[in-house]
């Protein structure tokens, strides 16, 4: 039943029993008169019965209690033993000292409650406005970038993975329907559930036999229960056919096989086939998507933090977060991330990111709603001095073209050496411009071999759009002008902001399996940031407040 926290105070209190035990700039203080009355409790009202139940604990004080964990990366039984033992949060939380003490599963189960909604990142957006109309911060101009939170498993091997695997479902048939258990468990081709388990093998060429070996076993488990009307709802039986299916493909076997009874053979798939899925690296842990970035292998999902950055700024916050998958590009974020800007009121003028952001298409829409997206584009060398050199290769920013003004559309006017094109249309098939230059001319210039333009057998045509001139245009811009790169610089920040949320405030591991909590878990480090920020701005300003004795 939900209960609102009683504004009655306490004669227990810290700062009644223990007068002058904390100094009078503390940070609790600071937290307890500003920051714990704007944790606005009735946003969480939905999640709790009405009239029935047993009354909640107090939603501000465990929401204050979250803080504190991501501010100094304790578990949840060091903030169970924290609280009973800190001043500084029972005065933070106006909690008296006979009763500061909070079970850590009360703590947990509120934790998986608000992450099933989004009532955590509606109170992120309520406390970041409040700071920033309270600091007077201008959200004209913002920086993005993004990191990767890693999986609370490492990868498992494809070996340990088949193994592992296994062994849950059999663990699990063997405690929710023993009879079924003792009937196959027998066929398999080891026992999965004894108990010196290891997830390696170090002999590379019995690890290929028996991955094969796991495999039949694999397929004989979810041939044998896909068709039994309880077994077939099992979690842990669903995992292993999608195991399955991403990992290993049925063919008819030779008729060497065909002989003996097994007319089906089952082949290891060179490479993981995820049909449409994110692809599973361990079955304990399914959300977590496995990606790879230059020699950076990865296994869980991807972060995204968007701050203020204008230099006028006194002080800086957090505007934006989000989790997605690993695999998921910056390129597909960077749309709805200035959607929910504008939703929440924090709609800059400039948004500043790196070239996984910015490309031409990207750069048009948020052209759209007013934003100017910043930075260089994707897809092309950063090496100035490349850019530099007189036999670089040419691209479309380097045709003379106009851009009409009430269509926006892109009309191709010259090539870099000066020729006027034959025709252009566009092509009804893929919507792109289709420019056709003189053949003959195209196979004397000079600047053919580092032309886009392709030379066919009667035509010679050059196939572009917005998106890839408006790309082609920033990368020029960039490149070539020294003042726009130190503007696009201030970007650099936002590796600052990354350190600081990823290693300070715990984001950088998940500590859940799902998607859903390791979401909860990098709002709640967004939080701690910005409440950290605020915390240290309001004592700075009160320090320089106060008269020069």
């Amino acid at each position: 039943m939900f209960k609102p926290t009683s504004p009655q105070l306490s004669l227990f209190e810290p700062a009644v029993i223990f007068p002058g035990a904390l100094p009078q700039d503390d940070w609790s203080y600071i937290f307890r008169d500003k920051i714990y009355p704007k944790i606005d409790e009735n946003i969480f009202k939905h999640l709790y019965c009405e009239y029935w139940g047993a009354p909640n604990k107090s939603i501000r004080l465990q929401v204050s209690i979250l803080i504190f964990m991501n501010m100094e990366r304790l578990t949840w039984r060091e903030a169970e033993y924290q609280f009973q033992r800190r001043l500084d949060w029972m005065n933070a939380t106006n909690t008296p000292c006979d009763m500061a003490r909070i079970d850590y599963t009360t703590l947990f189960k509120f934790y998986t409650r608000i992450s099933e909604d989004d009532v955590a990142y509606d109170l992120f957006q309520k406390l970041t406005a409040s700071f920033i109309l309270e600091c007077k911060v201008s959200v004209r101009q913002q920086r993005v970038d993004s990191f990767f939170m890693h999986g609370w498993l490492a990868k498992l091997s494809r070996y340990g993975l088949f193994k592992e695997t296994n062994r849950v479902f059999l663990q699990n048939l063997r405690k929710q329907k023993p009879g079924l258990y003792d009937s196959i468990h027998k066929e398999l081709s080891r026992a999965y559930l004894k108990d010196d388990f290891d997830l390696t093998e170090k002999d590379k060429e019995k690890a290929n036999k028996k991955i094969h070996e796991m495999a039949d076993d694999m397929y004989h488990i979810k041939s044998a229960f896909e068709n039994h009307h309880q077994v077939k709802h099992y979690k842990s039986f669903q995992i292993l056919v999608q195991v399955f299916d991403q990992q290993c493909s049925i063919v008819e076997a030779d008729k060497k096989q065909a002989e003996s009874d097994n007319t089906i053979e089952v082949i290891i798939r060179e490479r993981p086939d995820g049909k449409g899925k994110q692809i599973i690296s361990s079955p304990h842990n399914t959300d977590a998507q496995y990606t790879r970035k230059r020699k950076q292998i990865v296994t869980g999902h991807r972060g995204f933090v968007t701050e203020t950055c204008d230099l006028n700024n006194d002080v800086q916050y957090l505007t934006d977060v989000n989790l997605k998958a690993a695999g998921d590009s910056d390129a597909n974020e960077i749309n709805n991330l200035e959607d929910r800007l504008e939703e929440n009121g924090f709609k800059p003028e400039a948004l500043y990111g790196d070239a996984g952001f910015v490309n031409g298409a990207s750069i048009l829409e948020a052209a759209e709603k007013n934003i100017n997206l910043e930075g260089p584009s994707a897809g092309r060398s950063q090496s100035i001095e490349g850019f530099a050199k007189e036999d670089r290769p040419l691209d479309v920013a380097d045709f003379k073209v106009e851009i009409e003004d009430d269509t926006k559309e892109l009309i191709i006017l010259s090539c870099p050496n000066k020729e006027f094109p034959l025709d252009q249309a566009r092509s009804k098939k893929t919507g792109q411009l289709l420019v056709h230059f003189d053949n003959e001319k195209c196979k004397e210039c000079s600047l053919k071999d580092r032309c886009p333009v392709k030379i066919g057998a009667k035509i010679s045509t050059l196939t572009v759009d917005e998106a890839q001139y408006t790309g082609a245009e920033r990368h020029h811009k960039y490149m070539g002008e020294t003042d726009y790169r130190k503007q696009c610089g201030i970007r650099a920040g936002a590796e600052s902001l990354v350190n600081e949320i990823a290693n300070k405030h715990g984001a950088r591991k998940s500590r859940h399996r799902t998607e859903k909590k390791s979401k909860l878990q990098l709002i709640l480090a967004a939080i701690s940031c910005n409440v950290k920020r605020y915390v240290k701005h309001s004592m700075d300003s009160s320090a320089q407040n106060q008269p020069i004795m």
